[in-house]
């Protein structure tokens, strides 16, 4: 296996204290929001398109990188979670169309707005728009990350140990619980 620095990626305090977003004049409490309002809506798209937790924990760790390097101020949250989201089934093989990915974030968009469910037709102009913007996110996304995309979770080592120590199911469930808590 090839390493490369994204497999260990990780921040200096400095590094997070002073993010694009921090230099171009959001607070670190409106980052914080926004991160986790991201991340809110990878995990509930990823439901709704009945994604495994895998996919998700991909698309919220995709999500927070970008968003190491790149500032709120210049992208959309919403367009970077649906990116993340679409890049994320791809990369753990559970690939959807674009067209359910655009449909599932224009229904939680019309929900959280309080507009009535509509439709999004697939040959409007509107559609065409939000296809050809999530296709261009995508690719800011992989060039922003040198196109390393490879995301290491927790959970299959916790597995692994907790099998071989033969842990009891209830503690095996708990460092699950944990690993989703502090790695999302």
């Amino acid at each position: 296996m090839i390493y490369t620095a994204i497999d260990t990626f990780h921040l200096l305090e400095e590094q997070i204290r002073n993010s694009p977003s921090v230099k171009d004049g959001i607070s670190e409490d409106t980052e914080t929001v926004l991160r986790l309002y991201g991340c809110e809506l990878i995990q509930e798209s990823g439901i709704m398109l009945k994604l495994p937790q895998a996919v998700m924990a991909t698309g919220q760790v995709l999500f927070h990188r970008f968003y190491c390097k790149k500032s709120f101020a210049r992208f959309n949250v919403k367009r970077v979670a649906a990116s993340c989201v679409w890049l994320a089934a791809k990369l753990e093989e559970s690939s959807r169309k674009i067209q359910h990915v655009l449909n599932v974030f224009h229904r939680m968009e019309c929900r959280r707005e309080k507009r009535p469910l509509e439709s999004l037709d697939p040959l409007s102009k509107k559609y065409e728009d939000l296809k050809i913007d999530l296709i261009r996110t995508e690719r800011h996304l992989l060039k922003e990350m040198g196109f390393i995309c490879h995301v290491e979770h927790p959970h299959k080592f916790i597995i692994n140990y907790l099998t071989q120590l033969e842990a009891p199911p209830e503690l095996m469930q708990e460092a699950w619980n944990l690993a989703n808590d502090r790695c999302n």
